[in-house]
């Protein structure tokens, strides 16, 4: 399968990746934006990669942040596009409740190990209100020497130099998306949209 995908930042990047090439049989993915220019920049797109929907997959992973709900964020980009509903079939819109930061942190057992934090420290209720900070403080509470150095900012910078590096790793080579699946409805739906098309696909 040929695919294309669209993300907002490297974080972002990795976990959509892992998904795609877990989820997809043989899947060649080129990603659209590389620079990571955040939402705003995928959002202006859209009508282009509805286009590019209409003869290749197209996979967009964006945070829902502070929108009401994932159908109110999806609705204002459709409108401010121009666009109609139904997006063209092969076009594969996913949102994270509330940052791709809670779907790392439902998967409770790799984490932990991961990072150095109890178990126990790990809410069971994921899409929470800012799942980034509730990470960073968890870190800064129990995380490994390692943790720490790579995540925690330093100064006035909102996260440290290693964080997406370091996050990003966790994605790719320990994240369990299935069992994270299980106490993150977001990453639910994300991981059976997915499904759905690779098995469509063979």
């Amino acid at each position: 399968m040929i695919a294309y995908f669209c993300v907002e930042d490297a974080l972002s990047r990795a976990v959509l990746v892992r998904l795609l090439q877990s989820l997809l049989d043989e899947v060649h993915l080129t990603e659209l934006q590389p620079n990571h220019g955040g939402f705003g920049w995928i959002k202006k797109k859209l009508a282009n990669y509805c286009t590019l929907a209409q003869s290749y997959h197209v996979f967009i992973l964006t945070d829902l942040d502070r929108a009401k709900c994932p159908p109110s964020l999806r609705r204002n980009w459709i409108d401010s596009s121009g666009l109609n509903e139904p997006l063209p079939t092969k076009m594969c819109f996913n949102i994270a409740v509330t940052e791709v930061e809670a779907w790392l942190l439902a998967d409770h057992v790799n984490l932990s190990n991961y990072l150095g934090i109890p178990i126990r420290s790990l809410p069971d209720d994921t899409e929470i209100a800012d799942p980034k900070e509730l990470l960073l403080n968890r870190v800064r509470l129990h995380g490994s020497r390692e943790a720490r150095k790579e995540l925690l900012p330093a100064g006035n910078a909102k996260i440290g130099l290693g964080y997406n590096a370091h996050l990003s790793r966790f994605a790719m080579e320990y994240w369990d998306f299935n069992r994270a699946a299980d106490r993150n409805a977001s990453l639910h739906r994300a991981v059976e949209r997915i499904t759905a098309i690779g098995q469509a696909a063979c």
